[in-house]
């Protein structure tokens, strides 16, 4: 019996390879999407006092700049490991919620640090929310299961996923797409080497954050001096 074409590249190749193969793939689908997008981010480079939603997903918000490099997202497709196609001093506010995380560090999220900086105006906000890796820890530590059992309500795991040890893998890595972990006090660090001010852990924000991802969620803001 003849093979698929998809049986015969199983047959003829590694894991590694394919995996490899996939990367690619993603990469030039990314890259395809970015640069079409770029077209309608210079209509917006005339335009001041912008709102940029970053890695926004389902997320839409109006009125704002929702920018996610997902074909699902109905929205500008930067690939933000590039830069933000902005002029500099441009937005009000940069936020993103659940993003930084999958960011390679020091390289792409130090660059989008910098770029958020540089686009937003004297006195912009900086806002994100992230996984809260302290908490994650701090449950594991203390063996707080009252912590798992409001953390099952509020987010699916793989099957795999049964024991403490295995919901900080999970959380840590999702699979490969979490490049990076941080706690307020790192983050803060990183923020303040930028050029950031008035570094804080802020609460939710039902005007900006999403219902569902406020369990296990830090929220910090910040701003570019010279208001």
């Amino acid at each position: 019996m003849a093979l698929s074409l998809r049986g015969f590249i199983k047959a003829h190749t590694t894991y590694g390879f394919r995996r490899t193969a996939r990367n690619l793939l993603e990469e030039f689908r990314r890259g395809h999407l970015h640069y079409a997008a770029l077209k309608k981010a210079k209509r917006l480079s005339c335009q001041d006092n912008l709102k940029l939603n970053v890695g926004c997903g389902a997320n839409i918000k109006p009125g704002w700049v929702n920018i996610d490099n997902s074909s699902d997202a109905d929205a500008l497709h930067l690939d933000v490991r590039e830069g933000l196609p902005f002029p500099d001093g441009s937005a009000l506010i940069v936020y993103s919620e659940h993003f930084f995380e999958h960011l390679e560090y020091p390289d792409e999220a130090l660059k989008f640090l910098r770029e958020s900086w540089r686009v937003l105006i004297p006195g912009g906000v900086f806002s994100l929310g992230i996984p809260d890796f302290e908490l994650e820890v701090t449950a594991y530590v203390t063996r707080d299961e009252e912590f798992y059992r409001v953390r099952r309500r509020h987010y699916m795991h793989p099957p795999w996923v049964d024991t403490r040890m295995h919901v900080l893998n999970h959380v840590f890595r999702q699979g490969a797409d979490h490049k990076c972990s941080y706690d307020f006090e790192t983050l803060a660090g990183e923020l303040a080497e930028v050029g950031f001010v008035s570094i804080v852990r802020r609460p939710f924000d039902s005007s900006l954050d999403t219902l569902r991802r406020e369990f296990g969620t830090l929220y910090v803001e910040a701003r570019k001096p010279g208001a």
